[in-house]
């Protein structure tokens, strides 16, 4: 047989093949690439229908009290071990004013738009597509965005309740955007930067105090929980009352419910973030006042969280994607360096990284 008749004609696969290998390219850059092969492979794998991807690290520099960007921005992909080199550039994108707490899904948001008279701008650094929101009334001091679901990649737009966005201040304010009348509905009280949306409602806490959580719409206080009677003060001081660890909670959502995540770590660099402990406790929610409690568990199953210095989201594992499940993985507020927890081992490890200082980006077309 010759070669000619050896060769085969790779652009001829069924599209119906074509798309079930897409979908399994859990990194974007592979995606990529196989839209690039042909125009028959493009339209087997359009844009409308990714892949679920996990998270990239973001690099972020260190600008005193802040960390921003540069103008070329690397990533790191977890999932291929690659590092990747991406302008970002929008013409008068001012890094300096990158909101540069949280993690981020698909857009990375800026304070302060000039051109439009917003106060927030959003960039998408692998499509350069952008887009502003009007500014707000009282505004907010450095905003990040609240986590909508379970697969934060499908909400890569940041979209609640399929046309509004949900926002929180770490000064106590929050405010919903609702896209239908352009218009924001802002809310006024102490609340810590602890948060999450859920169901058309909003959960707000701190350690060692009640959850509280809101009606989004009509900003209704609705009931108040308490927290998990393990979470006490005495955990984290010492004989002398002295604080000898620090704890950070989180409120997730993971598979349709709520999680709460306590992390203790060392107070001024005396235990090591490789002896963090974390309590995980599961919302069993009911509406009506004392009826709602934390109920602890030691495994989070075929689920993957993923933490930043305020918030965090949940993704199931799938096969090889450089992600373990059953584990958090977690950024250090002190340094940026990420970590992974084994939570039935009991166990914490440093990530490889090739940055000095990252957060977690999801990447979104």
């Amino acid at each position: 047989m010759s070669e000619e008749q050896n060769e085969r004609d790779w652009s001829a696969l069924p599209s119906e093949l074509l798309h079930l290998i897409a979908q399994e390219l859990f990194d974007l850059v592979d995606f990529i690439r196989l839209r690039a092969v042909c125009s028959a492979w493009r339209s087997s794998a359009p844009l409308s229908d990714p892949p679920q991807q996990f998270p990239w690290l973001l690099e972020l520099f260190d600008r005193g009290s802040f960390s921003s960007l540069r103008r070329k921005q690397r990533f790191y992909s977890v999932c291929s071990a690659q590092t990747l080199m991406i302008p970002l550039t929008k013409r008068k994108l001012k890094l300096q004013n990158f909101v540069h707490r949280g993690v981020y899904s698909g857009y990375l948001p800026f304070a302060g738009d000039d051109d439009s008279g917003s106060n927030l701008l959003f960039f998408n650094p692998l499509t350069k597509d952008h887009f502003s929101l009007p500014s707000m009334d009282g505004g907010l001091d450095t905003p990040w965005m609240v986590w909508t679901g379970s697969d934060p990649v499908r909400n890569r737009t940041i979209v609640v309740d399929d046309q509004n966005l949900v926002w929180t201040s770490e000064l106590g304010r929050w405010a919903f955007y609702d896209r239908s009348v352009r218009k924001w509905v802002e809310h006024s009280g102490y609340y810590d930067c602890c948060c999450c949306y859920w169901q058309g409602m909003f959960f707000f806490t701190c350690i060692h105090k009640d959850t509280e959580v809101f009606d989004v719409q009509s900003r209704e206080l609705l009931c108040k929980i308490p927290p998990p009677k393990t979470e006490s003060i005495q955990d984290w001081l010492d004989r002398d009352g002295i604080a000898r660890r620090v704890a950070q909670t989180y409120l997730v959502v993971s598979s349709g419910v709520i999680l709460r995540v306590i992390w203790f770590r060392g107070v001024w660099e005396k235990m090591s973030v490789e002896e963090s402990v974390f309590h995980i406790y599961r919302l069993d929610f009911e509406r009506a006042e004392d009826k709602s409690c934390w109920d602890p568990i030691g495994d989070i199953g075929d689920q993957i969280l993923f933490l930043g210095q305020t918030n965090g989201f949940s993704m199931t594992a799938k096969p090889s994607i450089g992600f373990k499940k059953g584990c958090i993985y977690f950024i250090d507020p002190n340094k940026n360096k990420p970590y992974m927890h084994d939570v039935l081992a009991g166990t914490v490890e440093r990530l490889p990284s090739p940055f000095e200082e990252c957060a977690w980006f999801l990447p979104g077309l």
